[in-house]
C-alpha cells in the first residue's frame, strides 16, 4: 500500500502540523532511550517480530536515517515518547508521540501525535514529507513496532471533536494508520464517565490492529533500511 502522507494535509494555529491536540506534555524524569541495539526486554521484542516476519524498530529507524531523520523512543515503565529529529538526534524535532503500553491487556494507548513540519519547503520538505516513507510512516511504524514488542494487539487513540470539521478531518487522517472508530465519546451520559476519565475530552474512539498494520507496513519500510544499509559506510549503522 503506497499512501501519500503531505505535511499539509492537516495544519492547525501557531503553525504546526496536529494530528492530535495536545492536552499537555508529560515530562518523566529519568527516562531511558531506546536504540539499537535494545535493553534485553526491547530485543526479546525484536526478536518476536523477526519470527513474525514484521518490521523492527531497528529497521524503522534505518529507513530514517535515510531520510536524513533520526527516530529515538525513551521509555519509563509502561510510558513512552517517541520522537523524531532532523539530522541527529540533536537536531531540530519535526514530530512526536506519546502514550503507555498495557500488555496484560494487548492495548496500546496512544495520548498524542504532533508533526511541526507546516512551512518546510522545497528539497527540504520533500525529503521529510513526501511519499510513501513520510514522516507519518515513520513516526506510525515506530510507535507500532514499539507496541508489538511489548504485547500489544490493539491500538487505540481518540479523534477528538473540538469542532466538527477538525474532527473529520482526524477521523480521515487516522484511518490511513489502520484506525476505525469504535464509539463515539460524548452525549452519552454515565457511559461517558470511563472514556472521559482516560481521555479527558469528547470525540471518536478507534483501534487500529498492530500486527495487521505492521505486515502492511513491513514491505517498504524494509525495504528502505536494506537500502540504507547499503549506501550508508559500514560504521554509520
Amino acid at each position: 500500500m503506497n499512501v501519500n502522507f503531505k505535511g499539509d494535509l492537516i495544519c492547525r494555529r501557531h503553525g504546526s502540523e496536529v494530528f492530535q491536540p495536545q492536552r499537555g506534555i508529560r515530562h518523566y524524569p529519568g527516562l531511558k532511550a531506546v536504540n539499537a541495539p535494545l535493553e534485553t526486554s526491547s530485543s526479546s521484542g525484536s526478536s518476536t517480530s523477526q519470527l513474525a516476519g514484521l518490521v523492527t524498530l531497528e529497521e524503522v529507524q534505518r529507513a530514517a536515517k535515510r531520510r536524513g531523520l533520526a527516530v529515538s523512543v525513551k521509555e519509563l515503565g509502561p510510558f513512552y515518547r517517541i520522537v523524531c529529529r532532523d539530522g541527529s538526534e540533536d537536531g531540530e524535532i519535526l514530530g512526536f508521540t506519546n502514550g503507555f503500553v498495557a500488555p496484560w491487556f494487548g492495548i496500546m494507548h496512544c495520548d498524542t501525535l504532533q508533526i511541526f513540519t507546516r512551512g518546510l519547503k522545497g528539497d527540504a520538505g520533500q525529503r521529510i514529507r513526501g511519499g510513501a516513507l513520510g514522516l507519518g510512516l515513520l513516526l506510525g511504524g515506530a510507535t507500532f513496532t514499539h507496541g508489538f514488542r511489548h504485547g500489544c494487539r490493539t491500538a487505540e487513540i481518540l479523534a477528538i471533536n473540538d469542532d466538527d470539521a477538525w474532527h473529520e478531518r482526524l477521523v480521515k487522517y487516522y484511518s490511513y494508520f489502520g484506525f476505525r472508530p469504535v464509539c463515539r465519546v460524548g452525549g452519552n451520559g454515565l457511559a461517558d464517565i470511563p472514556h472521559m476519565l482516560v481521555w479527558g475530552g469528547e470525540g471518536t474512539r478507534m483501534d487500529a490492529d498492530i500486527e495487521a498494520m505492521l505486515r502492511r507496513w513491513t514491505p517498504s519500510l524494509r525495504a528502505a533500511a536494506a537500502t540504507a544499509d547499503t549506501t550508508a559506510p559500514p560504521d554509520t549503522v
